[in-house]
């Protein structure tokens, strides 16, 4: 690693996205990845020095370093932020603003007011209020500041004050002193491999002891024990001193998860996600920085923490969609992690039931090596799964009530099929979990007489109804609305269209009024505490029948679960998304893999109108291999990712006239290219978000092309005019 002296002149990055470094003169000795204080406009930052400076500027000119700290990052990182910049199209600075992304973490902690939850038998428990008291749970009940209340419960000042008020919130005049996150693990041995996990276990020690860099899918069905399988991979890594870190999404990080890494390894993880409290995502930060916590549970921005002699990250539920990241900049987490074991040397273990399509091309190219778990762990039975065709077994009407003002009998969506399955399965006293990827009650709000549909007005989509909260509600941007009593514009009577997951409550309650049924979707679940009290009734035997959009449909173990039912099967068969087969087959297997996990046989059956769809049959059939290499096939023809690449430019405005000026010069000045194409511009699928209007570019190319480089040399010959944001997105997810 370089070194410079104290006067040499220095390139310092900074944590923004204009820039690719700044000149300043060493104002002490500092090695290259060493953090040093500077101003930019005489606002303060924490930048990374990053080679010499070459301005040309006489020495007198350059502005001095304000500090320079005892922390630095390894030069192998810094290569990572350069290689991620030019691959995302993100600048380098936005690049380190993902890692620098912990305020105060080189000062002392804000001396802020803090506040306990305190309980009051006297004060209701609104929604938001419980919503707080969820967010000290999910921090240990440590006090917090009221910013950090705010943010964590998603409520506003107003909430805040009012529980400070009632007592609920209660002051302490002190910081309390941060919490160490420094544990001893060790591996407690209570875990026996099967020899199929064994034989995984010893390939990946195999590579953690070589050292260097190797990829592993670690292929295993629903329930075959990956995460014992990587667990082991762990504590090999983390005896030799190395760091590691477990990477999953959000929504696989339950309790019983944490209890199980407990178990193994005799105190609980650090977890890293977005509901920490500022001084905890500090001292995390810090103590990451420091090498004093080198095993870390988290979601994708684990990933940027300053991580000392990172050893191994296992990627779990690789395939997830919410590794790529949308908001502050477009990158995917898996892929990144790869590029940051290849530039460093360390393996990585990528573990799925269903592995996304670009994993299993690098299997198949020899790139990643495959570790396969074919069978459940502790015996359990693969459920039986089938399709029940809707064109036969058509649902039957039911009614919510006997009153003769409400006795109208109500469209169903649960067949006789699907009934009669959910009473055998309550008659055995077992459980039924009933899966539909929609929320709210219905989602078409619409006048029977002229057609009129209920759109959001800053967003051009439908507003949903929401029957919970007696209001429409917009799922782009949360603006609320009263359902109409008639059409605004001819007076019509208004029906709602579309079955949500609410409605689908109403319709299980009319036909299985004994069940015991509770409902879970972002809407009625706000946090992970609110989460685990329904896997807790779960486990207990509290609930018969739950009913769930995709949150329930992975990390969670009920053993007495033994029916699943998928509404509507089709419902994401048909996208406007190349993706559209595979993210289906991917959330349907996942859905069935809840069943029959305990002693009990499970069983899953699947409403659909195409119970002969290639996605359907091999859910059934089980035979995951052959429906990805068909649809492999169809993209390879197609030169689709991951046989061809993409990158989406989508151009927003708060002018429709100055965006599709824009959206025009840049169509005048696209370059002619050869083994590649420029589609657009067009109106992007949904065409306004929050009053700005969105346009599409496409620029697609072979595998190998080299696109960046030529949209960055585009891009840059179009002056930008005023609220104009131009996001580029390399092989996108999300196309609307």
């Amino acid at each position: 690693m370089g070194m410079f002296n104290a006067g040499d002149i220095v390139k310092v990055l900074i944590p923004n996205a204009v820039n690719t470094g700044y000149d300043y003169r060493l104002t002490a000795n500092a090695p290259t990845g060493a953090f040093v204080r500077v101003t930019v406009m005489n606002r303060p930052y924490v930048g990374v020095v990053i080679g010499p400076g070459d301005s040309g500027l006489a020495p007198e000119k350059i502005k001095p370093t304000t500090e320079v700290l005892d922390s630095k990052i390894p030069e192998c990182d810094l290569i990572w932020i350069q290689k991620m910049a030019a691959w995302t199209m993100m600048p380098p600075g936005a690049v380190l603003r993902l890692i620098l992304n912990v305020p105060d973490a080189f000062g002392a902690p804000r001396m802020e007011q803090l506040y306990t939850f305190e309980s009051a038998p006297a004060v209701r428990m609104t929604d938001n209020r419980q919503a707080v008291a969820d967010a000290f749970a999910s921090n240990d009940n440590e006090p917090m500041s009221a910013s950090d209340i705010q943010n964590i419960a998603h409520v506003s000042a107003a909430v805040v004050r009012a529980m400070i008020k009632n007592g609920t919130l209660a002051p302490r005049d002190f910081r309390a002193p941060p919490k160490q996150f420094v544990y001893d693990y060790h591996d407690t041995q209570t875990v026996t491999l099967n020899a199929e996990q064994a034989a995984a276990a010893s390939a990946i020690a195999d590579a953690i002891g070589r050292g260097g860099f190797s990829v592993f899918l670690l292929d295993g069905i629903t329930g075959s024990g990956k995460t014992q399988v990587y667990f082991d991979a762990a504590w090999r890594a983390y005896k030799r001193g190395e760091s590691v870190l477990l990477m999953m999404p959000e929504i696989a990080l339950t309790a019983q998860f944490m209890d199980r890494f407990a178990k193994r390894f005799g105190a609980p993880p650090v977890v890293w996600h977005s509901n920490l409290t500022a001084a905890r995502r500090r001292e995390i930060w810090r103590g990451v920085m420091r090498g004093d916590i080198r095993m870390v549970v988290g979601t994708r921005s684990a990933l940027f923490l300053p991580w000392q002699r990172l050893g191994l990250v296992v990627v779990d539920e690789e395939h997830d969609t919410s590794y790529k990241q949308e908001d502050m900049g477009n990158y995917h987490a898996r892929d990144m992690a790869v590029l940051r074991a290849k530039i460093a040397g360390f393996p990585v273990v990528l573990a799925s039931a269903t592995p996304a399509a670009e994993t299993l091309k690098n299997v198949n190219q020899g790139k990643y090596r495959r570790l396969s778990l074919t069978s459940r762990f502790g015996g359990a039975s693969l459920p039986e799964i089938q399709t029940i065709d809707l064109r036969e077994s058509r649902p039957v009407p039911y009614r919510i009530s006997t009153d003769a003002t409400d006795a109208a009998p109500r469209n169903g969506y649960l067949s006789p099929a699907l009934c009669d399955a959910i009473s055998q399965t309550l008659r055995a006293g077992q459980q039924v979990m009933l899966f539909i990827n929609r929320r709210g009650f219905a989602p078409i709000v619409q006048c029977q007489k002229c057609g009129w549909v209920a759109a959001c007005p800053d967003c051009s989509v439908g507003m949903t109804y929401h029957k919970r909260l007696s209001r429409m509600l917009c799922h782009m941007c949360g603006r609320t609305a009263p359902l109409p009593d008639v059409c605004p514009d001819c007076g019509g009577a208004v029906t709602m269209r579309g079955a949500g997951l609410e409605k689908i409550a109403e319709e299980v309650g009319a036909k299985f009024p004994a069940a015991r049924v509770a409902l879970v979707s972002s809407d009625t679940i706000s946090s992970r505490q609110s989460l685990e009290r329904i896997v807790s009734k779960m486990e207990s035997g509290e609930i018969d029948i739950v009913i769930g959009t995709q949150i329930l449909a992975k990390g969670h173990h009920f053993p007495n679960l033994t029916l699943v039912g998928a509404v509507d099967a089709d419902m994401g068969l048909f996208g406007t998304d190349f993706r559209a087969a595979e993210h289906t087959f991917q959330q349907l297997f996942q859905v069935a893999g809840r069943a029959g996990r305990g002693t009990a046989p499970g069983r899953v059956l699947l409403q659909t109108y195409q119970p002969m769809h290639p996605v359907l049959n091999a859910i059934c059939a089980g035979d995951r291999d052959a429906f990805m290499a068909s649809d492999m096939a169809a993209r390879r023809a197609a030169a689709m990712p991951p046989y061809g690449q993409l990158i989406a430019l989508v151009i927003e405005g708060q002018k429709e006239t100055t965006l599709r000026d824009y959206c025009d010069a840049l169509r005048a000045a696209a370059p002619v290219l050869h083994g590649a194409k420029i589609m657009g511009p067009i109106a992007a699928q949904v065409y306004q978000v929050r009053n700005w209007y969105r346009m599409r570019f496409l620029i697609s190319g072979g595998a190998t092309a080299q696109l960046q480089p030529v949209v960055a040399h585009w891009i840059a010959k179009v002056r930008t005019p005023a609220n104009i944001r131009v996001k580029i997105d390399v092989n996108p997810i999300n196309f609307m």
